[in-house]
C-alpha cells in the first residue's frame, strides 16, 4: 500500500480514500439505514432480526442502525416531502430525517446509502466483466492477428455445428425466462470450454488445406459496428428485451456494450509491444504463446487499461443514473440516485436532487482524479 501511494498527488491520495469509502458504504449499507434491529440480546440468547422475516421487533437489548430507515419504508406520519430545513418537532434527533423526505415520506439519507450499492455494484462487476471480454480479445487479435490462425473445414463444421445447437438453446432457455446474468455467464464459459476442445480435437485430423482466420479483421469491425451507434440509444433498446427489469439486466447491458474499449486498447497496446526485442528473445526460447500473452505483454499493457477502467467505472455508473432518471431498467421498488433526483426535477424539492448528485459527483470527480493521476504518472 505504502508503494501504491508513493510519489502521488494528494488529490489522488483522497480520491482512492473517498472511493474506499463508497465501497464500504455499499457492502455495508444495511447495517447503515435500516429499520430492524441489528441485534438483540434475549432470554433465549442473541437474534438477528435483521435478516429476518419478520416484523414485529423482540423484546430486549437491541443496536440499530445508524439510519433507523430503510429506503422503501415510508413515514407519513413525519411528513410527506420534508425539507432538511423543515422544523420536525415530534421526532428525537435519533429519529429526524437529516436529509429530508420524499413525496411518499421516504427517508433521503438512506436512499443515497442503498443507492450506493446499486452504483458501486452496477459500475464495478459491469466494468469487470467488460475488462475481460475485451481485454481477452484485444490480446489475442493484436498478438496473433490475421495470419497466425489457422483452421481445416472439419474444425468449422463441428464449430458452426455446436454453435447453432448452443444457441437454439439459450434462445429456448430466454424464452421461458430460465436465464439470469450468473447462468448466461456459466452457459458462456462452458461454450467456451467446449469450442476450444472441439477446435484442439479438429486440428489433429489431417487435411491438405488450412486457412486463415481473420481474428484481427473481425475484432475491428466489430469494434467499429458498436462505435457507430449512439450507446444510448442501444442501451435503451436492449432493455426492452428483458421481460423484468433488475440490477444484473443493466450489467449485462453494459458489459455488452463497454467490451469494445478494452478491446480497443488492449489490441493497440499489444501490437506495440509484442515488437520488443525481449519478446522476441521469448518467442526464441520456445515460451507459449500464453506464457508470452499472460506474463510479458498483458503486465505491460496493464497500466493503461487500469486508466480505461477508471473511466469506465464512472461512464457505468453516469449511465446507470442516466437510465434511472428516465425510469428505466431497475425494477419499480429499487433505490437509486437517478430515481431520487428524477423525483426532484420539478425543482419544487430541492433536496432531492443536490444530495443524490452530491454523492453522484464526488464519485466520479474521484474516478477520473485516479485515472488523470495514473496516466500522468505512465506519461511522465
Amino acid at each position: 500500500m505504502k508503494k501504491f501511494f508513493q510519489n502521488k498527488s494528494f488529490g489522488f491520495r483522497i480520491a482512492v480514500l473517498l472511493i474506499l469509502l463508497y465501497v464500504l458504504i455499499a457492502l455495508v449499507a444495511p447495517f447503515i439505514a435500516n429499520n430492524k434491529p441489528l441485534v438483540c440480546s434475549t432470554d433465549k440468547g442473541f437474534i438477528f432480526p435483521m435478516f429476518e422475516n419478520k416484523t414485529d421487533i423482540p423484546k430486549g437489548i437491541c443496536i440499530y442502525a445508524l439510519i433507523p430507515y430503510s429506503p422503501n419504508e415510508t413515514n407519513l406520519s413525519s411528513g410527506v416531502s420534508l425539507s432538511p430545513l423543515d422544523p420536525q418537532k415530534d421526532l428525537s434527533p435519533r429519529y429526524r430525517h437529516w436529509l429530508g423526505t420524499d413525496k411518499l415520506g421516504r427517508d433521503v439519507a438512506a436512499g443515497i446509502i442503498h443507492g450506493t450499492k446499486v452504483a458501486i455494484q452496477i459500475g464495478f462487476i459491469s466494468v469487470l466483466f467488460s475488462f475481460i471480454f475485451g481485454v481477452s480479445l484485444g490480446l489475442i487479435s493484436g498478438y496473433y492477428k490475421d495470419e497466425n490462425i489457422k483452421f481445416n473445414i472439419i474444425q468449422v463444421v463441428l464449430s458452426s455445428v455446436f454453435f447453432i445447437l448452443w444457441m437454439f438453446y439459450m434462445v429456448f432457455e430466454w424464452q421461458f425466462g430460465h436465464l439470469n446474468l450468473i447462468s448466461i455467464v456459466m452457459w458462456f464459459c462452458i461454450f467456451l470450454l467446449c469450442q476450444y476442445a472441439i477446435i484442439v480435437f479438429a486440428s489433429k485430423i489431417p487435411t491438405k488445406i488450412k486457412y486463415h482466420f481473420p481474428l484481427d479483421t473481425l475484432v475491428v469491425k466489430s469494434i467499429e459496428l458498436r462505435k457507430s451507434f449512439p450507446g444510448i440509444f442501444i442501451l435503451l433498446a436492449l432493455t426492452t428485451l428483458f421481460a423484468t427489469p433488475s440490477v444484473w439486466n443493466i450489467i449485462l447491458i453494459i458489459t455488452l456494450l463497454g467490451w469494445t474499449e478494452f478491446a480497443r486498447y488492449a489490441r493497440a497496446e499489444t501490437l506495440a509491444v509484442k515488437q520488443e526485442n525481449y519478446i522476441n528473445t521469448a518467442k526464441i526460447l520456445g515460451f507459449s504463446h500464453i506464457r508470452i500473452l499472460l506474463r510479458h505483454i498483458l503486465p505491460n499493457i496493464m497500466p493503461t487499461l487500469i486508466v480505461v477502467a477508471c473511466f469506465s467505472v464512472s461512464g457505468a455508473i453516469l449511465l446507470e443514473s442516466t437510465l434511472s432518471f428516465l425510469g428505466i431498467g431497475l425494477p419499480v421498488e429499487q433505490v437509486s440516485w437517478g430515481k431520487m433526483m428524477a423525483e426532484g426535477r420539478s425543482l419544487l424539492h430541492w433536496w432531492m436532487v443536490v444530495f443524490p448528485g452530491i454523492a453522484l459527483f464526488i464519485i466520479i470527480l474521484c474516478l477520473i482524479t485516479i485515472a488523470d493521476s495514473l496516466q500522468d504518472k505512465r506519461i511522465g
